[in-house]
Order: structure tokens, then C-alpha cells, then sequence
């Protein structure tokens, strides 16, 4: 049986070690967290530009929907406004699913992408195979419009999240561009 004063010694040795540990971990954080947030950026730039094509460059704006703020990018090219860019969080067969929307200037759906899931394993990759459910979406204006495309086979709850997302991001430019009217 081990003695009060060898627990207390492996203790303090545990407690040491964490320490230094965390203090590590802390000072790599601090060293790479602007290095971090400049490649977090250009992969959401790259991702925004998958949506709305003829954009240059993307610029941060903000509305407030439902009494909730919601982060938006609006898509520039020669110093004008050519597209919304939304990311809507929706829930397919599982919470977690994320949808980056671009719509164009004229209202209809530019790109669809999935951004992060939470679903179960393949569903999203069903989609993003699929042939027709993406494409079925683009030039899409309405609600209504959204729902006449066919969900895909074997990942319906994953189509309907995706297509709720899409209806969001639509709602969402009707509010962007009631604010951005001067556009």
C-alpha cells in the first residue's frame, strides 16, 4: 500500500504535467489563431465563390430575421452587387446540417452547397451525387418552387433539410434586399 506522501508526490507530478500541457496547448493556440482564422476565411471565400460565380470579392453584412442576427455575404463584382450568399443550419435526418446558399441578384438560386453535416454517414453524399436534386435547384425563386424537386432516393429527410435551407436563404434575401434596396 502506497504511503499519504507517494499519492501526494504523483499528485503534484500529475498536476505539473497538465499544467505544462495546458500551457502548451494555450501558447500553440495563441501562436496560430490569426493563421487559423486567415485559412478559415479563404476556405469560406472559396466556398462562397462555388455559389455565386461572378463574384470578385464577398462583403460581411448583417440583418436581423425573427429577432435573430444573421451573418450574410454579398457578392461583388465591379463595385456591384451580384449576389447574396447565406449558410443556413437545418436539420435533415439529423441537426448539424449546413447549407451555403448563393442567390443572385435577380432572386434565383445561384448554388447550393453543403458545407458541414451532422448526418448519418453517406446521406449527404447522396445528394451531392445525385444528378438531378443540386442542379433541380438553381433558379429556384420561390418556396414553392423549391418543393416541386424530387428528394433523393434513400436520403429524403437529408433532401427535405437541404430544401428547407434553400426556402431560408430565399426568405433571408427578401429581407437583405429590402435593406440593400439602394442596390
Amino acid at each position: 500500500m502506497k504511503s499519504f506522501r507517494d499519492i501526494l508526490i504523483s499528485a503534484l507530478a500529475l498536476m505539473l504535467i497538465a499544467g505544462i500541457v495546458t500551457a502548451a496547448l494555450a501558447g500553440t493556440n495563441a501562436l496560430t489563431k490569426n493563421t487559423i482564422a486567415l485559412r478559415t476565411e479563404q476556405i469560406e471565400n472559396e466556398a462562397r465563390a462555388e455559389v455565386i460565380k461572378d463574384a470578385t470579392s464577398f462583403e460581411k453584412n448583417e440583418i436581423t430575421a425573427n429577432g435573430e442576427s444573421v451573418v450574410y455575404y454579398v457578392g461583388m463584382n465591379n463595385g456591384a452587387a451580384c449576389g447574396y450568399v447565406f449558410t443556413v443550419s437545418s436539420v435533415g435526418k439529423s441537426s448539424g446540417l449546413m447549407v451555403m446558399v448563393g442567390i443572385g441578384a435577380d432572386g434565383a438560386v445561384q448554388g447550393v452547397k453543403i458545407t458541414d453535416d451532422n448526418e448519418t454517414a453517406g446521406y449527404v453524399g447522396k445528394i451531392e451525387k445525385d444528378e438531378n436534386f443540386l442542379p433541380s435547384l438553381l433558379g429556384k425563386t420561390t418556396k414553392e418552387e423549391v418543393e416541386t424537386v424530387d428528394a433523393v432516393s434513400q436520403a429524403t429527410k437529408t433532401s427535405n433539410g437541404v430544401r428547407k435551407a434553400v426556402t431560408q436563404a430565399l426568405e433571408w434575401y427578401q429581407l437583405a434586399k429590402g435593406v440593400n434596396a439602394d442596390e
